[in-house]
């Protein structure tokens, strides 16, 4: 121990005493890394009543022989640095051991931050970190110079650390025991987590970034791509329909500027002119222009060129986000078709071996893409597309009955940075290539990271879907990829009402078969089991491609050095009521309930949302529309069978009504 001094929480009426703390300095671990890492013990010696500390925490003080300083906010240079104090000692006098331990992380080089949560990001879901706070500023610069533990003061210490660790409380009876196992834990998470260049030298970049589409109706809809502008110190100039959220004064500070622009989805001819005139209104430069809405992209690339700036082609961005383009191009059998009679013209003419695949070909989220085994579904299929949300245009094409999977691409300079592969599991129109419900849409149900296929047929994934985007000329960006495997070694299986992939018989080599390529990263709720699971984050990195920053992509495109941290199971819960009901949601958050009811489910869930409200009325799954109602993103530390149980637990316990 290098210090040990008290720290006093007094009471504002009679000067009392209320919270009495000791704090240490603990040996730490030898410095291996680029950062130093501070252990400070918090051992409560007197407490008159927690609920009457927490109130007086402004009170503070540090006793030591010779002097008593008090400490506030004023103390510390960073304001987070001071709460994250304040929270340390709320956690000593309201726990039941008496104790807590602190780490702080100090950089030990010289330069700037990655991005200011880039801590707290990578330690979601560690099992030896409770909660773990930023101290950081985007694009905040450090000296690198590391704090002398025997003689700095605890505010001096705070304030040189770019982010605080409060650690699970430990129940042992030795506790100086406990802290160093402890400890020594969390330094080997820490290690394995933290292996990236979250320091980088030089000058940190200031960069400003259009946004074509807010990309959320209202701020309740998630704040994740706005939130990660922020914390990488990214400005937002966002073009939007007047009228938006953004547009208020109030949400002022989640962007640069608000440039109201007529853009409509599906696009107008004119949309590219709408956004050209608006980047030319706001005046000043911009290092970039990005959107998440697939659609715009071809007319963003016409008029990129005139603004000086660099995207993709338009004929490239036109055939990978035109769902008809693209099979042609891959070399599937496939037609486009604008209204039924065309539709049943060509199945007529040519003679379609079914089953068929019928979807929008400016289509998201699986909305309006069913499976056809006959004439008559054929003519359901091309009813329930919305033609008013994806246009009148479709697809029709050959089913292929291999196993789904999701596959994500960091590319830079036509470089992989970061690939991984998760499995779709089936979905509601396909299990060993036979319907599992009465409708034949294509709903997610599980979605299982990472992937249990066999490496050589991920690897012919990969190689095959990077050669096709880089012919068609895609070499930046987040690409988001959905595929099957024709000819798998693996099929799913339903055993024990669980369905997962086993070993199946085939005589054939296994193909890649592509169904679409999204130029953007999977839908923000997707991405956060990305995030958690391999601690990096699409949406920041989207930003950051789209101003070339091209330091700070190769950097944050590390994952977790010993890989995947658990297999984690996004859990989709689509909604199912009669067609008598008036489809109108008749409870209240399914997430909350279930975790209430079901805590030891609670702790393998990594995130959720409930998706509707009390009151909504929500479209049937007939009509084709994406009826999601909640999701669960569930983890596993024991393997992919436990999480697949837990996953069904987990949709068995989800409880809701329709009236």
């Amino acid at each position: 121990m290098a210090v040990n001094q008290k720290l006093q929480v007094h009471s504002k009426q009679n000067d009392s005493i209320l919270l009495e703390a000791s704090w240490s300095l603990l040996d730490s671990p030898p410095a291996q890394n680029s950062w130093q890492s501070i252990d400070i013990s918090f051992q409560q010696t007197l407490v008159s009543s927690p609920i009457e500390v927490l109130n007086h925490l402004d009170d503070i003080y540090i006793v030591s022989d010779d002097a008593t300083q008090k400490i506030d906010s004023k103390s510390f240079t960073s304001p987070k640095a001071f709460q994250f104090l304040l929270q340390c000692l709320q956690a000593t006098a309201s726990g039941t051991h008496h104790g807590r331990l602190v780490k702080l992380i100090i950089p030990l080089q010289q330069g700037y931050i990655t991005r200011s949560d880039i801590i707290p990001l990578r330690l979601r879901d560690s099992e030896y970190v409770e909660t773990a706070v930023s101290f950081a500023e985007p694009l905040q610069t450090y000296s690198g110079t590391g704090v002398p533990g025997t003689k700095a003061s605890l505010s001096a210490i705070f304030s040189s650390a770019a982010a605080g660790l409060l650690l699970h409380q430990t129940p042992g009876s030795d506790i100086q025991a406990e802290y160093q196992t402890l400890s020594l834990s969390a330094e080997s998470d820490l290690d394995n987590r933290l292996s990236l260049p979250w320091i980088l030298p030089g000058t940190p970049p200031q960069k400003t970034l259009v946004l074509v589409d807010a990309n959320s109706a209202h701020p309740e809809d998630g704040l994740g791509l706005y939130i990660a502008a922020r914390e990488l110190g990214i400005k937002l100039v966002v073009l939007d329909n007047g009228g938006s959220w953004l547009e208020k004064e109030e949400h002022a500070h989640w962007r640069e500027a608000f440039i109201p622009t007529r853009i409509t989805n599906p696009p107008e001819a004119e949309v590219g002119n709408h956004i050209l005139r608006s980047v030319q209104a706001y005046g000043k430069p911009v290092d970039g222009i990005i959107t998440f809405a697939d659609s715009f992209w071809p007319y963003i690339a016409e008029i990129a060129p005139q603004l000086g700036l660099k995207t993709a082609s338009p004929e490239a961005l036109r055939t990978a986000t035109n769902k008809y383009l693209l099979s042609k191009y891959v070399g599937h059998t496939a037609y486009n078709a604008f209204n039924l009679e065309d539709a049943l013209d060509i199945a007529n003419k040519h003679q379609l071996p079914y089953p068929l695949i019928v979807k929008p070909c400016d289509g998201w989220s699986s909305e309006g893409v069913s499976r056809v085994d006959n004439i008559e579904a054929l003519t359901t299929a091309v009813q329930v597309i919305d033609n008013s949300r994806h246009g009148n245009e479709f697809v029709i094409e050959q089913y292929c009955e291999g196993p789904e999977v999701d596959i994500n691409f960091v590319l830079q300079d036509g470089e992989i940075l970061f690939f991984e592969v998760c499995d779709d599991l089936p979905k509601s129109a396909d299990i060993n290539g036979h319907s599992t419900t009465s409708h034949s849409n294509f709903h997610e149900l599980n979605s299982v990271y990472p992937s249990i296929l066999p490496q050589d047929e991920i690897a012919l994934l990969r190689d095959s879907f990077l050669n096709t985007m880089l012919s068609l000329g895609l070499r930046d960006g987040i690409m988001h990829l959905e595929g099957r495997v024709q000819y798998s070694s693996m099929e799913y299986r339903l055993q024990n009402g669980i369905t997962d992939l086993v070993p199946a018989k085939t005589t054939r080599p296994p193909e890649a078969w592509l169904i679409e390529i999204n130029p953007r990263p999977l839908g923000m709720t997707g991405s956060y089991i990305i995030e958690s699971t391999y601690g990096i984050d699409y949406w920041g990195l989207a930003l950051l491609l789209g101003v070339s920053d091209k330091e700070r992509v190769r950097a944050l495109s590390k994952p977790y050095k010993l890989g995947p941290q658990y297999t984690c199971i996004m859990v989709f819960i689509p909604v199912d009521y009669p067609v008598t009901c008036q489809g109108i949601f008749d409870s209240e958050d399914v997430c909350a309930d279930l975790k209430a009811r079901r805590p030891d489910l609670a702790k393998q869930i990594s995130r959720c949302a409930c998706l509707v409200k009390r009151g909504q009325k929500v479209p049937h799954p007939s009509t084709g529309r994406n009826t999601f109602l909640a999701y669960f993103n569930v983890f596993s530390r024991e393997g992919r069978d436990h999480a697949l149980e837990l996953a069904r637990q987990v949709r068995e316990e989800v409880r809701y009504s329709f009236i």
